[in-house]
């Protein structure tokens, strides 16, 4: 959906709500018992971040303060979650670094599908050779570091390949190649090439993967540290914001960062990377936007409450796996929340349960010790379960809500695709007959 369709939305849905609070009370509690029912919350307060905001206690308290924070980056970036401080990146990486998963070739393995049609044994082959591996140092060397800048918001490709790679002809939404995404002006290690010349591999702060060359402006190590380490910043808070430079118009999904020259009473200066066509090279251009509720400059405060006010501006966004569509699905919804505060978080879900902080373990619980022990976490944590993470929101009359960008649940064993950030309980089920509540693995506050 676009931006100013959502914000209409969200104005008749606040309208609708006020007036159903006022003349249809005694309907409206009705209709909550109905719908927690049924799992997913389609309307009404619970569905609204000012409601979990007014019921969460010491909700506006600090978690980390800026210090802090950089001090729980430092724990994630030595705790094997893949996650790395770009600004201490050395100038040569092993390759036995990346050597796993350049050559994971996983998202072409078995049948798949491209553009509608059964990918052949000669296609296969073809993209392997565009993985260029004889061109690689020896898996006892390093590869040097060539530095560069996003200047779009770009995809992060497990192969080097445009088309995506599907497990059934009709399927548009579950892309094998697709792994993850970065916002204009990040700053990437260049590592190696395709053999077409077509695509970069890179190391970006929490992955390793290939990206279009286009998307890439080559620099010095003196410009890139201005985004490796910015001294002045504006955030994106807001779902999304625009940009433009050179011609286009640029999007940035909500944890973007602008590099900030100065501000003035309405009016904010900012550098805008962008690729020099001619040379290949990296430009910027310095440019004046208006001051907008969707920007902050810096880190906005690490707090309960802010963590819910975040996700919810991502609430009926479609799920984009891995960072397509211009969306989330569930773990970028909670890097791109997190990632407002200053947090660096893991990509994949498999490493985000391993986060450290205070952890609520609820393996091998009952049913009831899960809802006692959710009733003593914070709001605004992550729950995690095997290939899926949630939003903690709190407890609604003794049930536990969450928010998260949700693919699909299961009902009398059929499986029912939503493809939405969304409200629920813990009562759905997964693929295991089993419902999420019972498939929850640990709860973390990060802190």
């Amino acid at each position: 959906m676009g931006k100013d369709f959502l914000n209409r939305f969200s104005i008749i849905k606040s309208v609708l709500n006020m007036i159903k609070a006022s003349a249809l009370a005694c309907m409206t509690v009705f209709l909550f018992s109905s719908q927690a029912l049924a799992g997913i919350v389609e309307s009404g307060e619970l569905t609204e971040a000012s409601y979990w905001i007014l019921n969460n206690n010491a909700g506006d308290q600090v978690i980390l303060d800026e210090e802090q924070i950089e001090a729980f980056n430092q724990k994630i970036r030595t705790a094997d979650l893949d996650v790395t401080d770009m600004k201490r990146l050395p100038s040569s990486i092993p390759v036995k670094e990346f050597l796993p998963w350049i050559t994971n070739t996983w998202a072409m393995r078995g049948t798949v599908y491209r553009n509608g049609r059964e990918v052949t044994e000669a296609e296969k082959e073809a993209i392997q050779n565009n993985l260029n591996l004889a061109a690689l140092p020896s898996e006892n060397e390093a590869a040097d570091v060539r530095y560069g800048v996003t200047v779009r918001h770009a995809l992060i490709r497990n192969l080097p390949l445009a088309d995506g790679l599907f497990e059934s002809p009709e399927d548009v939404y579950y892309d094998n190649v697709q792994d993850s995404v970065l916002e204009a002006g990040e700053p990437v290690a260049i590592l190696h090439e395709s053999l077409d010349k077509k695509y970069y591999y890179v190391r970006l702060y929490n992955l390793f993967g290939w990206i279009a060359r286009e998307d890439v402006a080559p620099c010095t190590r003196e410009q890139w540290m201005k985004y490796a380490d910015p001294q002045d910043f504006l955030m994106v808070t807001g779902r999304d914001f625009y940009t433009r430079v050179n011609g286009e118009d640029v999007f940035h999904l909500m944890g973007a960062k602008l590099q900030l020259l100065q501000e003035k009473k309405n009016r904010w200066q900012v550098l805008l990377p962008y690729k020099d066509h001619k040379a290949g090279l990296l430009k910027e251009k310095q440019t004046w936007i208006n001051k907008d509720e969707n920007l902050h400059r810096g880190y906005l405060p690490y707090t309960s409450d802010q963590v819910i006010r975040q996700a919810f501006k991502f609430y009926g966004s479609i799920y984009g796996w891995g960072g397509a569509m211009r969306s989330v699905d569930c773990s970028s919804l909670v890097g791109s929340v997190y990632r407002t505060m200053g947090l660096d978080l893991p990509r994949n879900t498999s490493q985000l349960v391993k986060m450290p902080g205070s952890v609520t373990d609820l393996t091998g619980r009952s049913r009831d010790e899960r809802l006692k022990a959710l009733e003593t976490v914070r709001p605004g944590s992550p729950l995690s379960m095997k290939g899926h993470i949630m939003i903690y929101l709190g407890m609604e009359k003794g049930t536990p809500y969450v928010i998260h960008s949700s693919s699909s649940y299961f009902k009398d064993g059929r499986k029912i695709y939503v493809r939405r950030v969304l409200v629920s309980d813990l009562a759905m089920d997964r693929s295991n007959g089993k419902s999420f509540l019972e498939n929850l693995v640990n709860a973390v506050t990060y802190q």
